[in-house]
């Protein structure tokens, strides 16, 4: 595949079921080993179906890759200066998609608050790399909150 076969686009009702199954997929194979029970079955409410399409009515930002008609990432942006959830289909990984998705959510923040300066993400164990390659620094220790451990990070946003 090239990228440019992929397409960024908004979230729109009724995708909510297959953003919900490329998470859980994900998520279960690079993210879960690292949780609790306790924080595993937080993310499991967290991304329900029913949970996204409420969240996207709240003023968040939803964009997702899509190769065809599939959903390969995505990328929820809540506070328009926090990634809350970033994900990539396995076999698309380590091919620019995050980077992509990042890139196209910071353009549409970036729309709505010209002086946003920071932008946030509370980094899961497996995804400190990649968001380091994004640009993120670390700026505490790792912390853990209903289960779930995560390395506060921040970016600058250069203009």
């Amino acid at each position: 595949f090239g990228m440019d076969k992929v397409r960024i686009e908004k979230f729109k009702a009724g995708q909510e079921t297959m953003i919900h199954q490329l998470i859980k997929k994900v998520y279960d194979e690079f993210v879960s080993p690292d949780y609790s029970e306790e924080g595993n079955q937080f993310i499991y409410d967290w991304i329900q179906p029913s949970r996204i399409l409420e969240r996207q009515k709240k003023r968040r930002t939803i964009l997702m890759a899509i190769i065809d008609s599939i959903i390969i990432g995505m990328i929820e942006i809540r506070d328009n200066n926090t990634i809350s959830l970033l994900f990539v289909d396995k076999a698309y990984q380590v091919q620019g998609i995050a980077k992509k998705l990042f890139q196209e959510s910071l353009k549409e923040c970036i729309k709505k608050d010209k002086k946003l300066d920071k932008f946030y993400v509370h980094a899961s164990p497996f995804s400190i790399p990649v968001y380091k390659k994004l640009g993120f620094s670390v700026t505490d220790v790792m912390q853990e909150t209903n289960g779930i451990k995560y390395l506060p990070m921040e970016m600058e946003i250069k203009k």
